[in-house]
């Protein structure tokens, strides 16, 4: 096991300055060695903030470093895939935000070289490592809140600038609009619950405020599973409110709970009963982003596999082209 593996970031937006960058660079199990950007001066400003030596503003010559051991990819939706396959070819494994890939012929292509190279790759899909979601997670593995047989999740934006950015208007640089933004990531906790169920259809729909716009502002799914479970998941990125939304209400057989923020009710002696733990009440992102950062790295240092894997992005990639396909032919789907 390596005592420490050496890891560089491609892609220095917002959320690479906000999560990837300050979070690995105080982790004492990795070293942030390099940056990378096709913006250089963007490059050198954080590098010298964060004291990062090797900047580089092409991504060949990055991977083609062989003091890197791990690949971090925080780069708009089309280059995640390219980018992916082209790290583990040079031997790196990699945490790629999601979506993994945008659409499911790229994804099955990030799991086969993973598997031929025998190098991980990671997803970011952070809202699993929440501590209101790990919690939930746990009354539901163990079997307190009964069979979940209806989830209903979504989040609402209200208008944000990085919506407006060139890349997420364009469908084939981004390859979709707020649900593989934002539905994907929803998909990815609610799923994280329904584990042991397998999808059978969804139907989607979607709506663009302008009629030329080449991707959705706001888009609605139903998802039937195999055993007659519901999942029912809204998104939108440019609703015009003074607060967002973000949430996910789960109900079983034997109790229910509501996220963000967390409360659980279960039925005892015929009554319904608050039994709500006590978690962290701020900062639930970071403390996500951080656990994901550790996970990712410990896989990395043990050669173990992470859990959070090409597999999931694949799944993901499944589900978000069966969408896609529904709300395009106005009609209900096999996934």
């Amino acid at each position: 096991m390596k005592k420490t593996i050496k890891i560089g970031i491609v892609g220095c937006g917002a959320h690479a300055q906000i999560a990837h960058i300050p979070i690995f660079k105080k982790n004492n199990d990795c070293n942030l060695i390099a940056l990378c950007d096709t913006d250089i001066q963007k490059v050198e400003q954080l590098a010298n903030k964060y004291s990062i030596p090797k900047r580089y503003s092409d991504f060949q010559e990055m991977i083609e470093d062989k003091e890197i051991d791990a690949i971090v990819i925080s780069t708009p939706n089309y280059l995640h895939a390219p980018m992916t396959i082209a790290a583990l070819k040079f031997g790196k494994d990699v945490l790629c935000e999601n979506p993994m890939a945008i659409n499911i012929n790229e994804a099955q292509e990030v799991v086969r070289i993973s598997k031929e190279t025998k190098r991980q790759v990671a997803v970011a899909l952070t809202g699993r490592f929440r501590p209101d979601v790990q919690t939930l997670k746990k009354f539901i593995k163990e079997g307190e809140l009964g069979d979940i047989y209806y989830l209903k999740a979504g989040w609402l934006l209200g208008m944000k600038e990085w919506v407006l950015s060139d890349w997420r208007m364009d469908l084939l640089k981004s390859g979709g609009g707020a649900f593989l933004t934002l539905g994907t990531q929803i998909l990815a906790v609610a799923s994280h619950f329904l584990e042991d169920k397998e999808f059978d259809t969804i139907f989607g729909s979607i709506h663009k405020k302008e009629s030329d716009a080449e991707v959705e502002d706001t888009a609605l799914c139903i998802i039937n599973y195999k055993d007659g479970t519901l999942l029912t998941i809204e998104v939108g990125w440019s609703l015009l409110f003074d607060k967002d939304f973000l949430y996910c209400n789960v109900f079983g057989r034997k109790g229910g709970a509501l996220l963000n923020p967390l409360k659980i009710h279960k039925e005892l002696h015929n009554e319904l009963v608050n039994v709500t733990p006590s978690i962290p009440a701020k900062n639930l992102y970071k403390i996500a982003c951080e656990l994901q950062a550790q996970f990712f790295i410990d896989a990395t240092r043990k050669g173990t596999k992470p859990p959070f894997t090409a597999e999931d992005g694949l799944l993901i990639a499944r589900v978000t082209d069966a969408f896609y396909e529904s709300a395009n032919k106005n009609k209900m789907v096999k996934i």
